[in-house]
């Protein structure tokens, strides 16, 4: 007999930085810039639920490296929830993020890791504001994302990418790059600065 899953909704802000240039060829062709995926992305949850548990207001820190494309997998992910979260707010969201609750992009993603390590409970700092958000837990990571700047006017250049028959994680991302983009923790460390970064609603659901 097949274990039915909890049904979940989430609505949150999709902060994402990698190791590709602005853009991230990822979106268009499917293969990193570079040759290797490097991404820290940080998740704000503007409403949603795991069950009958509330995740509003949670936030999650998810730092992942594939040694090629993501779909070609042997990627490793470390998982970060804020520590003031319940028990329970951290079973659900991390059981939505490891994709054990099925849903996309989830329920894909979770396909393209060999090894994961989390949930880790720890302070996380995170200003979510579009092309400028930041994010931070102290002594593991930094993140802060700045426009990206006409050289001719010195105005802030808006560019978003708009999958209008939807993404696979997010439909319409505006793109900023790195002022800042760092982590060591574990095998996961790495260090990109005036990369690619994209500011995205999200909505995800396995109904």
């Amino acid at each position: 007999m097949v274990q039915a899953q909890t049904p979940y909704r989430v609505k949150a802000k999709w902060l994402e930085t990698c190791n590709c240039d602005s853009g991230c060829n990822c979106n268009f062709g499917g293969f990193p810039d570079h040759g290797s995926c490097e991404a820290i992305v940080g998740v704000y949850v503007d409403e949603g639920n795991f069950g009958d548990v509330d995740l509003t207001g949670m936030k999650a820190v998810l730092a992942i490296k594939w040694p090629k494309a993501i779909h070609e997998g042997n990627g490793a992910a470390a998982v970060f929830v804020d520590q003031s979260a319940s028990p329970e707010q951290v079973t659900g969201l991390a059981t939505i993020l490891t994709g054990q609750a099925g849903g996309m992009p989830w329920e894909f993603l979770a396909t393209t890791l060999s090894s994961l390590d989390g949930p880790n409970l720890v302070p996380i700092k995170m200003n979510v504001n579009g092309r400028n958000s930041e994010f931070s837990i102290d002594g593991v990571l930094e993140v802060k994302m700045t426009p990206l700047i006409n050289p001719v006017t010195g105005d802030e250049n808006e560019v978003h990418i708009v999958f209008p028959k939807g993404g696979a994680i997010w439909n319409d991302g505006d793109n900023a790059k790195t002022s800042v983009m760092k982590i060591d923790h574990g095998d996961i460390k790495f260090d990109h600065t005036g990369l690619s970064a994209i500011f995205a609603p999200v909505d995800w659901t396995n109904q």
